[in-house]
């Protein structure tokens, strides 16, 4: 077995490839080792992770990227108080605000998505959680369209219970997003009105339940790169299916509206890092990418880790066409379907994008 890397070892680039040789015959990297990575500064030797990441990508998973888009179908009415979000009702942002889309709008919106050649189809909601009311008119939703359409359905509509997962399941759902957001140690920087523990339960629930997970965080939010590791462990015993990646794009009226933008390469050196502790994970450049990382550390990050885009905007934010995203992909070596005029629901059908 390779040997571990000491806290003051410096890495070479023949540590590097051990440690993606020992994760491709199934063992694991240590917390010690991850934080070795994430602080690499020889651009030769963050060339050597980049590949190493790109290497276990194809490895664990296809050429078929993972892409979403996402039904915001419950708008700036949330009363948490995540200093990174546009919805919270605690912040003045000049959000959009609208309370749950009926069902005949959402099951009409979700048919246009599928007639132009979408396949995954998740409705997104803005709360902690959802009231009773809210729940059944969501199960309907759900109900209706296991029926009516041939389309993978996902969530992301706050705190669950035991009972909320299994009715969902049998209303169609597949997949469940809840985002851990940042490390345990610094989640109280950004969220008071409820605990960390409490978006562990959620997961907690979910693995339980049978429900495939989709979790991950927002990076740059002020945060440490002991923090970014800390999420990535935090997040393995829970498997995700899907991991999306988001760097804050400060927005207007929120507590890090002024939050300095972060090295983009520490971004993408963190991507792919997280390759390493979740090799087989559907990594996603989720919101912000944009904005952060430009073209060219986009592409950098599909090169190195991430294999998967939320495509066709974000919940309160516009991002790339869909064309320029299809062949940032291709040229990063990815097979993604033809791209279609509408692989986005209609901006007058909700904003779309990463629940964050």
């Amino acid at each position: 077995m390779t040997p571990s890397v000491k806290d003051s070892t410096p890495l070479t680039g023949a540590d590097i490839l051990a440690l993606k040789d020992r994760v491709m015959q199934g063992g694991e990297i240590t917390f010690a080792e991850a934080l070795a990575l994430i602080e690499l500064r020889d651009p030769q030797l963050v060339d050597v992770l980049l590949e190493a990441a790109r290497e276990m990508t194809f490895h664990f998973n296809s050429d078929t990227p993972g892409l979403c888009s996402l039904l915001n179908a419950k708008s700036y009415l949330c009363g948490e108080d995540c200093g990174f979000c546009a919805q919270s009702v605690r912040f003045e942002t000049r959000v959009d605000r609208y309370q749950l889309m009926p069902v005949e709008e959402v099951v009409k919106a979700a048919k246009e998505f599928e007639r132009k050649g979408a396949h995954n189809f998740c409705v997104v909601t803005s709360g902690g959680e959802l009231s009773d009311e809210e729940f059944e008119k969501i199960i309907e939703i759900y109900q209706r369209l296991q029926k009516e359409t041939k389309l993978n359905l996902d969530g992301s509509l706050g705190f669950l219970s035991a009972g909320k997962v299994q009715r969902l399941k049998a209303a169609g759902v597949r997949r469940f997003n809840s985002n851990l957001q940042s490390s345990r140690e610094f989640y109280p920087k950004i969220v008071t009105t409820h605990s960390y523990d409490k978006r562990l339960e959620t997961l907690r629930l979910l693995q339980e339940g049978g429900m495939e997970i989709c979790s991950g965080g927002i990076l740059a939010m002020g945060e440490t790169a002991q923090d970014r590791v800390s999420l990535a462990f935090e997040l393995k015993p829970y498997q995700p299916h899907c991991l999306p990646m988001n760097v804050l794009n400060p927005r207007p009226g929120t507590p890090l509206e002024n939050v300095p933008p972060a090295d983009p390469m520490d971004m993408v050196k963190t991507i792919a890092v997280y390759r390493f502790i979740h090799p087989r994970a559907n990594i996603k450049l989720a919101g912000g990418r944009e904005t952060a990382l430009g073209d060219e550390y986009q592409e950098k990050a599909l090169q190195g880790g991430a294999n998967g885009l939320i495509i066709g905007g974000y919940l309160t934010t516009e991002g790339n066409p869909i064309q320029k995203d299809f062949e940032m992909l291709k040229r990063a070596g990815f097979q993604p379907s033809r791209p279609r005029e509408a692989d986005a629901v209609p901006q007058s059908q909700g904003s779309l994008g990463a629940k964050s």
